[in-house]
């Protein structure tokens, strides 16, 4: 028997000091299960953040012990994580509480599920916010990564509102991250179950890559229900049906996407993608006019699209994609190093010099501007050696 699934695409920005209530006009796609098997077992979300009674029992034996009493609650929390997670592993892994903890290990999205369990055992309300850091990619398979940075807060629960006569930008609380720095950006507060539909997406992308499309769709159907105008999400469906062979299908679902919601790129680049296998060069054409046509403020994005055309050997496009980043946030020196990349294969190698001093400028970190630095001298030589 055919099971079809329909999701409501509610379209809201994210883009300011909060997340908006406003929502377009919502339609609606069909999702069609029968090429994919039976549902499976899918963990729910709400035992994501289950604990086991040790680990329970270990948190609130610190959290009630007497000598922090005087403590605010959402700093016993905070102070707990900083104890416990000075011998974590910051890996690619993404773990429910118990897991994170059993592993000492885990990316920003298990240090929120860890941090919201926590906090819900002792009735400190959590919030989420979304970060723009150093992008993060990896390439796995076919499926290239990018990585989203999700960081919690914790709310002072003594806190009171002010009266209606004065106006609060920000509640007060405590932020959690691993590795805050000076590069990180705001980009908006998200809801709860928007990062727990980043965390079914994680897993999604892993069984993708695993070409498990079974669980791969469970968990994308899972992701969807809880965040509809998840891009990545809607991104992954289209991956999946072009992957078991429902070109037709993908293409539909990535027309909606570009049609109906606000982060374009990635679809628009996937899409092209679909469109070159098919031979269809004239609107592989037309894609790429809309990419130039496009204002996109995410400079990840952008980032991805150069990454993406420079991996499939179209350097002058990975060029474009790169000033397009470095258009929306100059201050990221990865643009300025893919640029350099893109040019050095083009045979451009005073401009491969120049983008590299541009990303050595830019960097914060001793490390990087060393291996700019190295690249530099290696090209230098280079160009003597001509």
């Amino acid at each position: 028997m055919k099971t079809t699934w329909t999701v409501t695409i509610l379209l809201s920005c994210l883009l300011g000091a909060c997340a908006t209530n406003g929502q377009l006009p919502s339609s609606t796609i069909s999702f069609e299960s029968n090429l994919f098997g039976k549902p499976q077992q899918i963990i729910a979300p709400d035992n994501i953040y289950q604990l086991s009674e040790e680990q329970r029992q270990a948190f609130l034996q610190y959290f009630n012990n007497p000598i922090r009493e005087n403590t605010p609650p959402h700093e016993r929390v905070s102070d707990y994580l900083e104890n416990i997670t000075v011998n974590f592993t910051y890996q690619g892994e993404t773990y429910t509480a118990a897991a994170a903890l059993d592993n000492f290990s885990g990316n920003c999205l298990s240090l929120a599920i860890l941090t919201t369990a926590l906090a819900q055992v002792v009735g400190v309300e959590t919030g989420y916010q979304l970060v723009d850091s150093a992008p993060v990619f990896a390439l796995h398979g076919r499926v290239i990564y990018r990585g989203q940075h999700v960081r919690t807060k914790l709310f002072d629960p003594e806190w009171l509102p002010p009266g209606e006569d004065r106006w609060v930008l920000s509640r007060p609380g405590l932020l959690v991250d691993y590795f805050p720095s000076e590069g990180d950006r705001f980009v908006g507060n998200i809801s709860e179950a928007e990062y727990m539909a980043m965390y079914y997406n994680n897993l999604a992308s892993d069984a993708i890559a695993s070409e498990d499309y079974n669980i791969a769709f469970w968990l994308t159907h899972t992701s969807m229900e809880l965040a509809p105008d998840n891009v990545s999400a809607m991104n992954a469906m289209a991956i999946l049906y072009r992957r078991v062979g429902d070109v037709a299908k993908a293409e539909e679902i990535y027309r909606y996407g570009i049609n109906n919601m606000p982060d374009q790129v990635s679809l628009l680049r996937n899409y092209r993608v679909l469109l070159i296998e098919q031979e269809r060069y004239k609107e592989v054409e037309e894609i790429g006019k809309s990419l130039v046509r496009l204002q996109d403020s995410n400079p990840f994005d952008w980032l991805h699209a150069g990454r993406s055309a420079y991996d499939d050997g179209n350097f002058e496009e990975a060029v474009f994609y790169y000033k397009k980043a470095v258009t929306v946030a100059p201050y990221l020196h990865e643009s300025y190093a893919g640029m350099a990349n893109a040019y050095y294969k083009l045979g451009d190698k005073s401009g491969a010099e120049r983008e590299l001093k541009n990303a050595e400028n830019y960097s914060n970190e001793e490390s990087t501007r060393s291996m700019y630095q190295a690249k530099l001298m290696a090209l230098s030589n280079l160009n003597k050696g001509r």
